[in-house]
């Protein structure tokens, strides 16, 4: 998925590779001994072959008007050679290099016999004057980030173990038993991290797509409302994929994240269905709790099957374990139980809703009507009111006698 394949990354930062590799040998050994849900813990830094460094006396150079790059320069034209000159032989040309003998070169130079140009000794110097040899043992690689030196202790982790509690683990071990030092820098990544950064970046793609998702409702709606009504499912399709997951037992990872993308597309087609013919049935001059009630009576039905379809179709892939499984498990288990609990809330709430957010709007298309018609025959508000109350009260006799049987 782009990130650490271990569930622990610790990174060290540092220029002095002798104390940062001691550094992370400590750390590695704590993570053994301390931490049993980690496994295998490596040091990138491996011991290489035996090397000579030559140390410098910076005092002595200096006063000597010296500095390094003019000595490291004459060190390398000794062992590597340097181009002199360059001889030509017709159309072909080649490189003169000096360089010492190759019996010199095959064994250690005699730093008696490399000599630097001084201009305040007046003359020659020879390496010997403000340079000695030390013997020790270099690195295989050096890796680099971001322009600085950086050693990585890495760890895999046990079957079942919750990278977060991992994490907070591993960073409080650490911080406990090394001191602080100004030379090494201790960076935390791995699994956790990762899952963190996949995480935060799949949310704002779910939100990308619940907005697109919300823009093509609307189109098909004609209306900011009924869209609203569909999506009010999304945030309760939640209580199903944490429902599945603690039933399973199963960790939140960056698959969750992608079972969620899928989830914001599948689970509003049941939505769409119920509010589209729920407006059908009030065009049909149904009322409002009665164009509700028969909608979700109608398509109870339909989406009954619908889901069941996909349900059962997503049950191998979130149940059966097998080669893969751990990532397509919590994709299928997201949208399993998401697209379950979300159907129920189809059924049963977003009726409720779709009658609770309409409600209010045909009470004000209604005075808003009655307003028109008011001005429409030139009555004032007081008029109107009077006027509804007498053909009331002309209308009590014929209903009274109506319901008596008369």
């Amino acid at each position: 998925m782009g990130g650490s394949s271990d569930a622990v990354d610790i990174t060290l930062r540092t220029e002095d590779l002798v104390k940062g590799k001691a550094i992370a040998e400590q750390i590695a050994q704590l993570l053994t001994d301390h931490v049993p849900e980690v496994k295998e813990p490596q040091v990138s830094l491996k011991d290489g072959m035996p090397q000579i460094e030559i140390e410098l006396d910076r005092d002595r150079i200096y006063a000597m008007g010296l500095n390094a790059y003019t000595i490291g320069n004459e060190i390398k034209a000794a062992v590597d050679g340097i181009i002199a000159t360059q001889y030509k032989d017709g159309s072909n040309t080649y490189d003169v290099v000096l360089v010492l003998a190759e019996a010199d070169r095959n064994t250690r130079p005699a730093l008696d016999h490399i000599f630097v140009n001084s201009q305040m000794a007046g003359g020659r110097m020879a390496l010997s004057n403000f340079a000695s040899y030390k013997e020790g043992t270099g690195p295989m690689s050096i890796s680099r980030e971001n322009q600085s030196r950086v050693i990585h202790i890495t760890a895999a982790a046990v079957s079942g173990a919750k990278l977060n509690d991992l994490d907070d683990k591993v960073r409080t071990l650490v911080q406990g038993s090394i001191p602080a030092d100004e030379d090494v820098i201790i960076e935390y990544g791995g699994g956790n991290a990762d899952m963190i950064e996949m995480m935060t970046k799949f949310l704002l793609i779910v939100v990308v797509a619940i907005f697109l998702v919300f823009g093509v409702m609307a189109c098909l709606f004609e209306s900011f409302r009924d869209p609203f009504i569909v999506l009010f499912t999304l945030p309760l399709s939640l209580i199903g994929v944490v429902a599945i997951y603690l039933v399973t037992g199963t960790v939140f990872n960056v698959m969750t994240a992608v079972g969620l993308l899928v989830l914001v597309g599948v689970i509003v087609n049941n939505g769409i269905v119920l509010v589209d013919y729920t407006n059908l049935l009030r065009k049909r001059g149904y009322g409002l709790q009665e164009a509700c009630v028969e909608a979700a009576r109608n398509r109870l039905r339909p989406i009954l099957m619908t889901t069941l379809t996909t349900v059962l179709g997503l049950a191998p892939m979130a149940f059966v374990p097998g080669e893969g499984s751990a990532m397509t498990g919590p994709i299928g288990k997201t949208v399993l139980g998401g697209l379950s609990f979300g159907t129920l809330m189809t059924l049963f709430l977003m009726p409720t809703v779709y009658y609770i957010m309409n409600k209010h709007s045909d009470e004000r298309d209604a005075r808003a009507e009655a307003r028109r018609e008011r001005i429409a025959q030139g009555l004032t508000k007081k008029q109107a009111k009077a006027k509804t109350q007498s053909a009331a009260r002309i209308a009590q006799p014929g209903r009274i006698a109506e319901e008596a049987g008369v």
